[in-house]
């Protein structure tokens, strides 16, 4: 498997578009839109995971910053708990293709995206019906913050956050 930084022009994301779709459903175009603009936050950073020239999944993440609209959801949820929203990242989206699953690749890819950040924390939410997502996150070490969490949308969410200051020099856990 080879890790391929995200960047706007690469041929991987329109690949990652359909993939995003097979996974959650979204409109590709509306969702190029929401990953064009995450690709402008500040500290943006994300992989592709490809195994023979496939798309195996992806993952990206950014720092969190007032003003931007996820992280204002994030504080107004969060209002008991605002340290967590002190210099951290948002691990916005990952996603694996459902042939490649159970086979690490989204261990990697976290791992990747956790490595070299300067951020003292991260923070992502979840679907409360996704188990797997939820099993997977708590195994690797994350915390559930809170639930409850309706970030505009009909679907249940589950805020995670992790301390990443004390990561390894390579991201491990």
């Amino acid at each position: 498997m080879e890790l391929i930084p995200i960047t706007i022009k690469s041929e991987y994301l329109i690949k990652m578009l359909n993939l995003y779709q097979i996974l959650y459903g979204a409109d590709p175009l509306q969702m190029q839109k929401q990953f064009r603009r995450h690709f402008q936050y500040p500290n943006f950073e994300g992989y592709f995971a490809v195994i023979d020239q496939r798309l195996a999944g992806f993952i990206y993440g950014y720092s969190s910053r007032k003003g931007q609209y996820y992280h204002e959801l994030l504080a107004k949820h969060l209002h008991r708990d605002q340290g967590w929203m002190e210099d951290c990242m948002e691990l916005a989206e990952l996603g694996v293709h459902p042939k490649y699953r159970r086979c690490g690749i989204a261990l990697e890819l976290v791992a990747a995206l956790l490595r070299n950040r300067t951020e003292n924390r991260a923070l992502l939410t979840t679907r409360k019906d996704n188990e797997a997502a939820i099993h997977f996150y708590k195994k690797i070490g994350w915390t559930e913050l809170s639930n409850g969490f309706f970030p505009n949308v009909p679907y249940e969410y589950i805020i995670f956050g992790k301390e990443i200051s004390c990561s390894g020099p390579t991201g491990e856990y």
